[in-house]
């Protein structure tokens, strides 16, 4: 089930990065455009939706490499059976909190599609990039599962070094 879950959030990874060279390049012809022709319009609102959607697919990849800051000057002079309690406690809070997300993006979703919301400029719906930001936030979910499943493993081996 881990590897299923970390495949999938390597595709999302993919996903965050090909948006990230799309941006690259279409900012930089916008830029060039204003230089010497005439804009390139949408680009602004393409970019903010496009940069939601790099974030949150970009969270469980970040959540498995472990890349998001941390401050554990406090936790890491505790003794390691503290140490593992206070890591269950957070995992289980972050599970609860970022579930919520997932759950809130699908009825704000939900509430694009009844509306039919559409960008100013391009009248591209907004819906898909709020769908695609849930999906993100519900891989992020996973690992945080599979990271709080890991620490209450950990946690019954008690005090013993790891």
């Amino acid at each position: 089930m881990k590897k299923a879950i970390y495949a999938a959030n390597n595709y999302l990874m993919k996903i965050a990065l090909l948006l990230i060279l799309l941006m690259m390049f279409v900012t930089v012809a916008d830029i060039l455009g204003r230089a010497f022709i005439k804009p390139i319009p949408g680009v602004f609102e393409m970019t903010r939706y496009s940069m939601a959607v790099i974030i949150f697919t970009a969270l469980g990849y970040s959540q498995i490499h472990k890349v998001h800051i941390a401050i554990d000057i406090v936790v890491t002079r505790l003794p390691i059976l503290c140490q593992r309690i206070i890591s269950v406690i957070l995992y289980l809070l972050a599970v609860v909190a970022f579930s919520l997300c997932f759950w809130q993006m699908l009825i704000y979703a939900k509430r694009l599609i009844d509306s039919g919301l559409i960008t100013t400029v391009l009248r591209t719906p907004v819906f898909p990039f709020v769908l695609i930001s849930a999906v993100g936030i519900l891989f992020f979910v996973l690992v945080l599962l599979t990271d709080l499943i890991d620490a209450v493993k950990a946690l019954k081996k008690g005090g013993e070094k790891p």
